[in-house]
């Protein structure tokens, strides 16, 4: 029998942790400050663009200044093709990323002229396309440019019929037969550690997965290659064949004089997977190779969360519930478990509403649950300007201040999603209030090679290089270079298909399923990069851009000064047979076998290897 004093006493613990959980949740809503956004920050005091590095300046370098030695030892790149071609493109944007210097010719007779002024070059990339191939002696030329060092990068072959005629480019470019001018692969394979991410292999199994992934180049010449080749990428036949070099080769070197020379039978180097090639043939040609990255993996849904409970027959017709409750029911914990599974950042571009001629308006109830919800999760929450209606980009960003000035005033967006509009309708959002703290803005990918750069002075511009619910051959080939170059990636998923669908493939189930599929299975192998929210990228963005920096050897030390930014920064550091022992000045993790990603702490660090 309990006494009346136990009794007391029980009753007297059991109000006092009642209270302890009733005022923790009042705490709780009360602080945990989903008012304001954590992620803001003053663009005013962020470096902008013109701080960013640009070939052929120091903008970093002070005059007369030790900093000048930044100018004196930096790599220097020639091209030689047509001007304002996609290859020039590609090979421009590669320089400034990398911090290299880069002088374009239209010819290798301007070359020659302007050669004697300038320092040797340690890589020449030219674009087969634009060079007469019968000229005497060209050959010859390149023979001597290869003697003195410089690796020669032909990012397009002559026509095989060219090639089959000149036994002296055969011999420069390591062929050792045209075997067919014209022959048609199964597929196309991917050799480890030539890109980050391992082997891959581009074979559809069936006639499904073809249709839905194989988009890469599948006929191609086919030429057998010498000894002294080293195959990267090369096409899958359907008889299996002796030795790796009787393959069709797609990329490859061939080692010559004090030099390698890398041939890419395709169209590769058009788009940004030549950015990640161009880095690949950097490392295999140098004993190692250390360049700065952002480090930055992003995961965008697009037009999510929603506030106004819209197209009601059509949600309740396929999920028995309106679109507030199937989204907040099924689709936040099904997107949640997605963004758990893996080590992207996470950031919702919200809509308030999708229709803004309807009677339907957006909700506090709905703001508030959201909001709380994504700072629970640590997700960044930007701001799409995409809507069903035909309402004027200016009108719909000013209903949504005015729901969001009511509702949440003291909120100040960081991040914008571009999405389709043009040019001038981007211009017209920024002017816009709810906008005006903003300082980047997300883009589609659109066949842009400077995938990370400026908007303007003082906002970034960041591409999402594709949908997560379609990923095709070319479209991991692509993800798989841009990593190798920047550790950057970014993919979206569009919301909109679920609340507005068009068919039966626009399910809940089945868009949330091949996303969270594609991101699993394709992302997997770089979780060693950050996670980040778009505006934490933009961060990691500016840093990248501001940052110039001089790396040297001396035994087992790489000694890495950096200069025109505030640290931490990242570096891939790429080696052949060696491992990172210690790092003074920063802290690294191996990525890979041979791969590594160093963070820079100080603006003097010392890498040991052995």
């Amino acid at each position: 029998m309990i006494s009346r004093w136990n009794y007391l006493a029980i009753t007297t613990v059991m109000l006092v942790v009642f209270f302890m959980f009733q005022f923790t949740n009042v705490a709780l809503e009360s602080w945990d400050g989903y008012e304001e956004n954590s992620y803001y920050l003053d663009r005013e005091g962020l470096p902008g663009e013109s701080s960013a590095y640009q070939p052929g300046t120091d903008l970093t370098a002070g005059e007369g200044g030790a900093d000048a030695a930044f100018s004196d030892s930096r790599s220097r790149v020639v091209y030689i093709g047509a001007a304002g071609g996609a290859e020039e493109n590609v090979v421009s944007t590669w320089a400034v990323y990398t911090k290299q210097n880069i002088d374009s010719y239209t010819s290798f007779e301007e070359y020659k002229k302007a050669e004697k002024k300038n320092q040797s070059p340690e890589m020449i990339i030219i674009n087969s396309d634009d060079i007469e191939w019968n000229q005497k002696g060209l050959c010859g030329e390149l023979e001597k440019y290869a003697d003195g060092g410089a690796d020669l990068v032909f990012c397009n072959l002559p026509d095989a019929e060219v090639i089959k005629d000149n036994a002296r480019l055969q011999k420069l470019l390591g062929i050792e037969e045209v075997k067919s001018e014209k022959t048609e692969v199964e597929g196309i394979y991917l050799r480890e550690g030539f890109l980050l991410g391992g082997e891959a292999v581009y074979r559809a199994e069936d006639e499904e997965e073809r249709a839905k992934r194989q988009d890469l180049e599948l006929t191609f010449p086919w030429y057998t290659l010498g000894k002294d080749a080293e195959v990267y990428i090369r096409g899958i036949t359907k008889d299996i064949l002796e030795e790796e070099e009787d393959y069709p080769a797609v990329i490859w070197s061939n080692h010559l004089g004090k030099a390698d020379v890398f041939a890419v039978n395709g169209s590769y180097m058009e788009d940004i997977t030549g950015l990640g090639i161009l880095t690949a043939m950097s490392a295999r040609s140098n004993e190692y190779e250390l360049y700065p990255v952002v480090n930055a993996q992003n995961m965008v849904l697009i037009n999510y969360p929603d506030f106004a409970s819209e197209n009601s027959k059509e949600m309740r017709a396929r999920y028995g519930q309106s679109m507030s409750e199937m989204f907040r029911n099924i689709a936040w914990p099904s997107l949640v478990a997605a963004y758990r599974q893996n080590t992207l950042g996470l950031t919702c571009m919200l809509t308030p509403q999708y229709d803004y001629e309807d009677e339907q308006f957006p909700k506090q109830t709905e703001l508030q649950y959201y909001m709380r919800r994504l700072r629970e999760q640590g997700v960044e929450a930007g701001l799409s300007p995409e809507s069903v209606s035909d309402t004027d980009i200016r009108e719909k960003l000013r209903e949504d201040q005015n729901f969001m000035e009511k509702e949440l005033p003291d909120y100040r967006f960081s991040s914008f999603y571009a999405g389709s509009l043009t040019e001038s309708e981007v211009e017209a959002a920024l002017n816009e209030k709810i906008v005006e703290d903003v300082r980047t803005i997300l883009t589609d990918y659109s066949g842009e090679n400077d995938i990370i750069g400026y908007q303007s002075e003082e906002i970034t511009r960041q591409s999402s290089l594709s949908d997560g619910t379609v990923h095709t051959y070319r479209d991991d080939l692509r993800m798989r270079s841009v990593q190798t170059a920047l550790g950057y990636s970014s993919v979206r998923l569009d919301m909109s298909r679920v609340a507005y669908p068009e068919n039966e493939e626009d399910t809940l189930e089945k868009v949330v399923s091949e996303f969270s599929g594609n991101i699993g299975y394709y992302w997997d192998d770089f979780r060693g990069f950050a996670g980040t929210t778009v505006s934490e990228c933009d961060s990691r963005i500016r840093s990248f851009l501001a940052l110039d920096y001089t790396d040297s050897r001396k035994e087992d030390i790489i000694h890495l000064e950096l200069t025109g930014t505030e640290t931490p920064v990242w570096f891939a550091l790429r080696t052949e047979g060696e491992r990172i022992v210690r790092v003074d000045g920063g802290s690294w993790e191996q990525l890979e076998d041979g791969a590594w990603l160093i963070e820079a702490e100080s603006a003097d660090v010392s890498i040991e290897l052995e």
